[in-house]
């Protein structure tokens, strides 16, 4: 187990810090992602490849969205056709898995919202407010700013629609 592992536990660490590489962002959010119990919602523009597009990531969502009948994963993005042109790693798994995690896309009037964000279970989170960086703040129990976060993803997910570049593959 490495050292994020064993300090950071999700409902547990309130320390609020920033992590600026690639490998940082992949770690942290690997690890929030890991502690998930029941819920995560992602916002992002392009599914941040740096971040969220490989294997390891890719399996912590499958198992929680298999974990329980009660797991909620809900993604909301800017531009689900770059990442679908790439064959992002969790947007084909969220082909595979169907209704077990949902993608919507971020309405026309929402898409001058530049921040980016992941809240799991609505007290972790990891928030970009510039999404032009990987600068991301990030603190593994921060229930204000969860709930902050969570009302400006509730607010544009109720008027997004079904993301079609997610929809099922039919083998």
């Amino acid at each position: 187990m490495d050292n994020t592992k064993k300090k950071f536990i999700l409902g547990e660490t309130d320390e609020e810090f920033v992590c600026v590489s690639e490998e940082e962002n992949q770690r942290f959010a690997l690890t929030m992602i890991e502690q998930t119990d029941s819920h995560l919602d992602i916002l992002s523009r392009d599914f941040d490849p740096d971040v969220y597009d490989n294997a390891e990531c890719c399996e912590a969502i499958e198992i929680l969205a298999l974990r329980s009948r009660y797991s909620r994963i809900r993604i909301l993005l800017h531009n689900a056709r770059i990442a679908s042109e790439r064959g992002h790693f969790v947007l084909e798994l969220g082909k595979r898995l169907g209704n077990l995690m949902q993608f919507r896309s971020v309405p026309e009037n929402d898409k001058h919202i530049p921040d980016t964000f992941m809240i799991a279970d609505g007290i972790g989170i990891m928030h970009r407010p510039h999404s032009d960086t990987l600068a991301a703040t990030v603190n593994f129990k921060d229930r204000p700013k969860a709930k902050e976060l969570a009302q400006i993803f509730d607010d544009i997910w109720e008027n997004a629609e079904p993301e079609l570049e997610a929809r099922y593959i039919i083998l």
